[in-house]
């Protein structure tokens, strides 16, 4: 019965993935309103509630840090924009700073123009291109482009000075089931943790589809056995840091309120000698891009304690994380703008995000 399951799925799967986009839009088209209706106190509801949220964090954000050069520390509770506090003040030096070009790096445009709708949009396709991907359809790896690759062939450079592995981690958004495959670019030795999804048999076909000659697939309870093997073959851990289910997390501020992110194992091996890059990504139209975004020494925590870290962290400290971890702080930090760049390709309808 099991192997009959296992072939049945890997059947619908193949034929699945080989339907034509037209297809998909028009089932998305007709399956979300449905989705909608049935969700709009659940999933969806929830997702209105955390844009928003989002939203007003940032624009109090961008608010302060406007009027803070002329007004000094501010700490603004009311949620105005920036704009209309310049307006209210006919405050013309304001009003100009917000129409040059560094006003337009201040934005908020990704989340102001995101609706619930873009991000189940979003998730939609994503996975879409996702599978495709691990099904190695050319369609998909064509448009794959790699940004600041120097970043992990430099950390890996530098931890194999020391015999020691690294850490590849990033979170739910764009086609993000590509990147552990992306790491099989730059090691033989990539070790993923997963978590239980569906059914043992759906799983089984999971595993196959995910499956490289580099790759070695773990779960939550092996990983004793994941450690041990990564300083082993010095290769790289692969994991997803913002869902995880059946394991403490590290509690963190993401746009102003309480959420989690499960860095226990890249906190632990970083601490055993291990380097941490962060990495991301997410579609656009005629490409998929994957791009390394920093890189984190071994014993980071060691290095950045006490007074430097207040030094070194000031005000990316204040926009994320309040951590007694400088490195939970700082990748909270990097998480928060990943989100805000492209919020509708982050999946805010889990049910673990923001827990406050």
């Amino acid at each position: 019965m099991y192997r009959i399951k296992v072939a049945t799925y890997k059947f619908l799967v193949n034929i699945l993935l080989r339907l034509p986009d037209a297809f998909y839009a028009v089932l998305f088209a007709v399956g979300f309103p449905v989705y909608k209706a049935l969700h709009k106190k659940r999933a969806y509801g929830r997702v209105e509630k955390h844009l928003e949220f989002a939203r007003n964090y940032i624009t109090k954000k961008n608010t302060i840090d406007c009027f803070a050069p002329l007004q000094g520390s501010r700490n603004d509770e009311q949620g105005y924009t920036a704009r209309e506090l310049a307006h209210a003040l006919d405050n013309r030096s304001v009003m100009s700073l917000l129409n040059d070009e560094e006003a337009e790096s201040r934005s908020i445009k990704p989340l102001e123009h995101t609706t619930a709708r873009d991000t189940f949009r979003g998730i939609f396709w994503n996975a879409l291109e996702s599978y495709r991907g691990l099904a190695r359809f050319k369609s998909v790896e064509r448009r794959i482009v790699y940004e600041n690759e120097h970043i992990i062939r430099d950390a890996i450079a530098e931890c194999a000075k020391a015999n020691a592995p690294i850490a590849g981690i990033s979170i739910h958004q764009g086609a993000f089931e590509l990147m552990h495959r992306a790491l099989c670019r730059y090691s033989e030795h990539v070790h993923l943790m997963t978590d239980s999804v569906g059914d043992i048999a759906f799983r089984e076909v999971l595993k196959e589809l995910r499956s490289d000659p580099h790759l070695t697939e773990y779960h939550p309870d092996e990983t004793g056995c994941l450690i041990r093997e990564l300083f082993r073959t010095k290769g790289i851990l692969a994991m997803v840091i913002d869902q995880g289910k059946h394991t403490k997390g590290n509690t963190v501020s993401l746009f102003g309120r309480p959420s989690t992110l499960y860095l226990r194992l890249p906190q632990k091996i970083n601490q055993m000698g291990a380097g941490i890059v962060t990495f991301r990504t997410w579609s656009e139209k005629k490409r998929i891009v994957i791009r390394f975004e920093s890189y984190y020494p071994p014993k980071y925590d060691i290095q950045h304690c006490g007074e430097k870290s207040a030094r070194l962290y000031g005000q990316r400290a204040e926009n994320a994380a309040q951590s007694e971890s400088p490195l939970v702080t700082a990748i909270a930090c990097e998480i928060e703008t990943w989100i805000a760049e492209h919020p509708e390709q982050w999946s805010w309808n889990y049910h673990g995000n923001f827990i406050g």
